[in-house]
């Protein structure tokens, strides 16, 4: 929607963009003499700690200038971290990463640090930072306005939390309860803030994550219609941000005091907190609060009948909703423009906004019910106005649907009786305390009186006492010197264990590095697909997986296998496997996929076989083969045991493997391999993947996650990006698995034409 301007409004533009670039100028010396004096520091500290802290810094302040700078500052300091012998630094700063990346709107790199910062703390077993990784990856997901997803997330971080301290667990219950609320589920908000409550008043902890939760519960009444109950909770905020002397919180109070003012019809007292609220954001720099307060504004004139001065603070309003992208703020000011219209008699220009108002609100999914329930009865009234009555009676049997099952009568009650529950529980205890006192004065008369006569009593017992044990004492000093050698002998034998083991999973660790080292790197296979991503999750250390990319003659051959086993036994077959396709391929020249599998499988089993007969010996693997020719956009696949699946628009193409395994004791004149050849489009997106994530056993009923609900999921998430399907499969995989253990190697392998 585009806004015609006067000239007096275009001049006062530019002067607003030349002082923006005067800003930026002055914006970027100074930061450029933070990063100088950052750097100083950095050459002078001697800390590890300090310097990786350091380094983290400069990362975020390159980030507003130069990305790629401050990405490599980000991994100068990530690679640091290895030298420094603290777990729990690492997972901090792992945490920061992740912050940098998502305050710089780099999203997929944030999500990624805080789910391998995930992966770090189950492999440390540490519940306090697996509550905190879940917490920040369901925060990112409500911040992004997934509120039906995070709360799997915000329910893993609670299970931690539980085993962790109190502090995360009151936050985790809070941001629990608004997703439920952006969700309609008032019911469940509101549980979720009362356990947060409790924990609060506790503690007695007067904090501006308090001052939010009062917020949020007043909220959850406000919607219920009950708008003093709502006052109250809203005006213990106003009292706490002026407690704590915070001036975001106190302008964040005033406004929502200001609405309950308005709803009383109190217009006055709402004009002037609102007013209040705009000095204080503006004095935080808040865009986003200011364009609320001018919607509220808007509202309150409107109320007032100056409906010309509400419109012109609802474009303002608007204007600011438009530069920010805020897409639940649009539909807001649009539905009160459109109101107005109807208001000035001018319902099919309100249309046109109401319009405007559901496209926007259809494109969130937070309050989505909420909002099509208040833009509907918005638009009854205006075809009522327009004197069409049977599309107004339907949309109001629409709103009527809507707002029942946001607000009915069990929600009211059940609410209040959540919150009635929590005072009378509150009342009781201090009744309780008084009783008690009054119970500890008369007690300690009595034992004052009974302790003089027990005295006598427990002296002549601890005479009996002492000589019995002394008694004791002698014998069991014999006693001890023989437990002391036989526990001297039993720590002797546990160090000589504890070494032998750190030497072989240290040979292990070794192994991992030459195995990866073999594996193609990824970069490779990003500079001939247009994208592409490895998922590659080991078992154990080292993996049966394993994939192999080659490009011959504007060819490109893409593998991946699944050997027998996983570990050590697995990681031989990899390399035994990846080897012979070197030979086949690369040395030999032979392109065929099903001369290539007949040939792999003689070699395998003939590798596999030179002792004692081949029935006594079943190791082999599954491999899939395909050879890409980007050139004629043709494709060339066979497979022992592997699918491959290629999904096209929204369709997937499922590609059947030949039902035979390399190696193994089947009879090589047994095995016939066959190939398939398809045309291939551009975008086309190929995944190649081992048996390991669809026989990952999980779930609500523990069971295999199958073969047939992995396609479906690669379909649901075709249309994003690639890297952030790799996100998305390694997360859903994580919350499947849950605290089962992982069953086979992990691979899947995703690339587009």
């Amino acid at each position: 929607m585009f806004l015609l301007k006067s000239p007096i409004a275009l001049l006062r533009t530019k002067i607003l963009v030349i002082m923006l670039m005067l800003w930026c100028l002055k914006f970027n010396a100074n930061n450029t003499r933070k990063i100088d004096s950052l750097y100083t520091l950095l050459k002078t500290t001697t800390s590890d700690t300090i310097k990786v802290d350091l380094r983290l810094k400069i990362a975020a302040l390159l980030m507003k200038e130069d990305s790629l700078k401050g990405e490599h500052e980000i991994k100068i300091a990530f690679a640091a971290i290895k030298l420094i012998n603290d777990k729990s630094f690492a997972l901090k700063f792992i945490e920061k990463i992740g912050k940098v990346y998502y305050n710089n709107r780099m999203l997929s790199k944030a999500r990624s640090y805080w789910n391998f910062g995930l992966a770090k703390a189950k492999d440390e077993n540490n519940a306090e930072w697996q509550a905190k990784f879940y917490l920040r990856i369901a925060d990112f997901l409500q911040r992004e306005d997934y509120s039906k997803q995070c709360i799997i997330y915000f329910d893993s971080a609670l299970v931690f939390a539980k085993k962790s301290e109190e502090k995360i667990l009151t936050t985790i219950l809070m941001l629990k309860g608004r997703a439920h609320y952006d969700n309609g589920d008032y019911k469940l908000a509101m549980e979720n803030y009362i356990e947060s409550q409790r924990l609060f008043e506790k503690n007695k902890w007067q904090t501006l994550e308090y001052g939010h939760l009062l917020h949020f519960i007043g909220s959850v009444f406000k919607r219920q219609g009950f708008n003093d109950k709502a006052l109250t909770y809203y005006e213990k905020e106003l009292k706490l941000a002026r407690d704590i002397n915070n001036k975001s919180l106190e302008a964040e109070a005033l406004y929502l005091c200001a609405a309950m003012y308005g709803a009383s019809g109190d217009l006055i007292k709402e004009s002037v907190y609102l007013n209040q609220s705009v000095i204080l954001f503006k004095e935080e720099k808040n865009d986003r609060m200011l364009a609320l307060l001018y919607g509220n504004l808007a509202s309150n004139l409107s109320d007032r009948k100056e409906f010309k001065k509400a419109i012109d603070m609802c474009l303002k309003s608007l204007n600011m909703y438009i530069e920010l992208d805020e897409k639940e703020g649009l539909s807001s000011t649009y539905r009160t423009l459109g109101d107005l219209h109807v208001k000035i008699n001018e319902p099919k220009k309100a249309l046109v906004y109401f319009k405007q108002a559901m496209d926007a609100a259809m494109q969130i999914e937070t309050k989505q019910l909420l909002n099509r329930a208040d833009i509907t009865e918005s638009m009854a009234f205006a075809y009522a106005d327009m004197g069409d009555y049977k599309r107004a009676f339907d949309l109001i049997l629409d709103h009527r649907v809507i707002r029942d099952s946001l607000n009915n009568e069990n929600n009211a009650e059940y609410l209040q009786s959540l919150e009635k529950e929590y005072q009378t529980e509150k009342q009781e205890k201090e009744i309780a305390l008084l009783s008690k006192d009054k119970k500890i004065q008369e007690e300690e008369i009595l034992r004052q009186t009974s302790q003089r006569k027990s005295l006598t009593v427990v002296i002549i017992l601890v005479l009996i006492v002492a000589a019995i044990s002394m008694f004791a004492f002698i014998n069991n000093r014999k006693k001890s010197n023989l437990l002391a050698k036989q526990v001297n002998e039993i720590n002797y034998q546990n160090a000589i264990i504890k070494e032998k083991n750190k030497d072989i999973t240290d040979s292990i660790q070794y192994a991992k590095r030459l195995q990866e080292a073999v594996f193609p790197e990824t970069e490779r296979l990003n500079a001939y697909f247009a994208e592409s991503f490895v998922l590659f999750r080991p078992k154990d250390i080292v993996s049966g997986d394993f994939y192999w990319f080659e490009e011959i003659k504007e060819k490109a051959f893409l593998v991946v296998g699944d050997c027998t086993g996983h570990g050590v036994p697995g990681a031989f077959m990899s390399i035994l496997g990846h080897n012979l396709l070197n030979q086949i391929i690369i040395e030999e020249k032979v392109t065929s996929p099903a001369q290539v599998l007949r040939i792999l499988d003689t070699r395998v089993t003939n590798a596999l076989n030179k002792k004692g007969n081949r029935e006594e010996n079943n190791d082999g693997m599954d491999i899939i083969i395909c050879v890409i020719d980007k050139q004629n956009l043709k494709l060339t696949y066979a497979g022992a045991n592997r699918p491959l699946i290629i999904k096209r628009g929204n369709q997937l193409i499922d590609l059947k493997p030949t039902k035979n395994s390399i190696g193994g004791i089947q009879l090589d004149s047994v095995k016939v391999f066959r190939q398939q050849e398809i045309d291939i489009q551009a975008d086309d997106a190929l995944y190649l993947f081992s048996d390991g994530y669809a026989d990952q056993f999980g779930g609500p009923k523990g069971k295999k996650f199958k073969y047939k609900q992995l396609t479906e999921f690669i379909l649901s998430i075709g249309a994003k990006p690639l890297n952030e399907q790799k996100s998305i499969l390694l997360s859903t995989l994580e919350n499947w698995k849950g605290q089962l253990e992982q069953v086979d190697d992990v691979c899947i392998i995703g690339v587009k034409i």
